[in-house]
């Protein structure tokens, strides 16, 4: 926050005292659903609740609070509702969700979202591209293909030890079950990671992964695992490490699923129930929450700058001007990144403001589709419905040609972590949004490089691939969302930060629902989001599921 935003909360502050009025605020008429949300300059009263993001904890928060008999009011950076969960579609393939953001979950493993999914009455139907590699994904990588149960033979280009050359999950379960005490830790499952030791007598948790990679795998065989696991972060350098394997690699997996009307309905949806259940609900749009004050009187004053939102992008205009809002409780339903850049003394207490900065790390990730009149990538030697690669594209799905509108197709050419800065700058190369959508203007270099990456994984000719019609991409790494997930550091016990991050000041009425701190499931999974709303519940007066 700049210092004139602070000199200006502070004289705001100075005024409650003398003054019994509230600002006024002024919002543009929205829709959501159908449904109109306006409201004139006017004397505002405050809210029993404010929710801050609405995204899938914000908008789930309002959903579960909704019989309340409470005014609740939502309060949204930008002029969508969704956060990370963000689908668009090709005008040319209107059947096929474009998925910016979240596009899968498990049935049994995420049972919190799959309930909530059928509550809401969304159709749920199976995600034919899974969660992660089948025996005949194509690996292309150290300019070899393969498949992937061909790896750890004869064909893995890489100079792995007698003991490495196994396939990367059966490696990956032996180096847990070797080198660790996984097995014979008498502990319940879900806390074996805080429990198990290495055979040099460290806590997994307390080292990163690469430290105990480096004491019992060559730097080939670290290689090998980060070039072939779909995601860098899961195996990275800085993440903690724990005892990932605890039964042995199988072929049989939960049903993977998604929303046929895409992720981004899930929040809308729960939204629109929320508006629905009480005309003292509504949601604020384009409102950036800067800073939080508590009055005299117990309740808060919370200080908005307004921010505008064009084609998909939003900002806040200069000079900056600030608004006050005040609410009883106040919901933070935001990513850590935004957190971070909160101005609210109780997450500048000490231990909260280490949790809050360094138990856990943002990681970037970026997607990018193309739509094309064809599927040109099936005609090729290798194909597969994904591949994973060790090119800049890294993971490469065949997202399906359209029913409506055949043969035109989509290709979800690129989803990747950690090596955001390379497509960063190609986005910001020549290519800008267009006037009226989600989707992005394909320069002649933007192209090239794409589809010369595209042509080695394919094993085509470049000259075989046609130009696409349309692109659609996303990098999550700026504000307010921060990374697209998050990785826990070593050193922390996971429950501990958990717990003390859902209220962090033991004297306020400010919770924090960000999946960022879940202990259970991992914070790359939007079921976590939802766990981490049901920890706050039981201060509202409702008992968590």
């Amino acid at each position: 926050m700049s210092q004139e935003s602070r000199k200006i909360i502070s004289v705001l502050v100075v005024l409650q005292y003398f003054t019994t009025s509230v600002l006024t605020y002024h919002i543009k008429n929205q829709h959501i659903d159908g449904r109109a949300i306006s409201e004139t300059t006017g004397e505002a009263q405050c809210d029993d609740i404010a929710i801050i993001g609405a995204g899938i904890a914000g908008t789930y928060a309002a959903w579960r609070l909704r019989q309340q008999n409470k005014q609740i009011s939502i309060y949204e950076y930008s002029n969508r509702v969704g956060g990370r969960m963000y689908t668009v579609q090709f005008p040319n393939a209107p059947d096929i969700n474009v998925e910016l953001g979240a596009m899968r979950y498990y049935r049994r493993s995420h049972a919190l979202l799959h309930n909530t999914i059928q509550q809401l009455g969304l159709r749920i139907k199976r995600f034919d591209l899974g969660s992660g590699p089948s025996p005949d994904t194509t690996v292309h990588v150290r300019g070899v293909h393969l498949r992937y149960d061909e790896l750890g033979g004869n064909k893995t280009p890489y100079r792995l030890l007698p003991n490495e050359r196994k396939p990367v999950n059966q490696l990956l379960w032996e180096v847990s079950t070797n080198n660790t005490d996984v097995l014979t830790t008498n502990v319940p499952e879900e806390d074996k990671k805080f429990y198990v030791k290495d055979r040099s007598g460290v806590y997994m948790y307390e080292q990163s992964t690469q430290s105990y990679y480096h004491k019992y795998l060559s730097a080939e065989a670290q290689h090998y695992i980060r070039d072939t696991e779909s995601f860098e972060s899961l195996h990275g350098e800085i993440s903690a490490s724990f005892a990932v394997r605890t039964s042995p690699p199988s072929n049989s997996s939960n049903d993977v699923l998604t929303v046929a009307t895409g992720f981004a309905s899930i929040p809308i949806k729960l939204l629109q129930r929320f508006l629905r259940a009480s005309i003292r609900h509504s949601i604020k749009l384009n409102h950036d929450l800067k800073g939080i004050r508590k009055r005299g009187d117990g309740y808060y004053n919370l200080f908005f700058e307004p921010t505008i939102t064009r084609s998909s992008t939003t900002w806040t205009p200069r000079p900056a001007t600030l608004k006050m809002k005040c609410a009883k409780q106040v919901i933070l339903a935001t990513n850590r990144f935004s957190l971070e850049k909160l101005d609210w003394q109780g997450l500048y207490q000490p231990r909260i403001r280490e949790y809050l900065t360094k138990s856990v790390k943002d990681i970037p990730a970026a997607k990018l589709y193309f739509s094309y009149d064809y599927p040109w990538w099936r005609r090729s030697p290798v194909y597969s419905d994904y591949i994973i690669s060790d090119t800049p594209l890294k993971q490469t799905y065949d997202f399906g040609t359209s029913k409506l509108n055949p043969p035109k197709s989509l290709l979800q050419a690129m989803y990747m972590d950690h090596n955001a800065p390379y497509w960063e700058e190609l986005f910001d190369r020549g290519n800008i949004n267009e006037p009226h959508g989600h989707f992005i203007l394909m320069g002649k270099e933007f192209v090239q490089v794409t589809h010369k990456y595209l042509a080695d994984i394919y094993k085509l000719p470049v000259r075989n691939i046609p130009a696409p019609t349309k692109a659609a991409a996303y990098l999550w790494k700026n504000y307010p969302y921060g990374g697209a997930w998050q990785i826990w550091m070593p050193g922390y016990i996971w429950p501990t930060v958990e717990r003390e991050m859902t209220k962090p000041s033991v004297n306020d009425e400010v919770y924090v629902v960000s999946n960022a701190f879940n202990a259970r499931s991992f914070s790359v999974w939007s079921n976590a989001a939802l766990q981490a709303v049901e920890l706050a519940m039981p201060y509202f007066g409702l008992k968590p599921k």
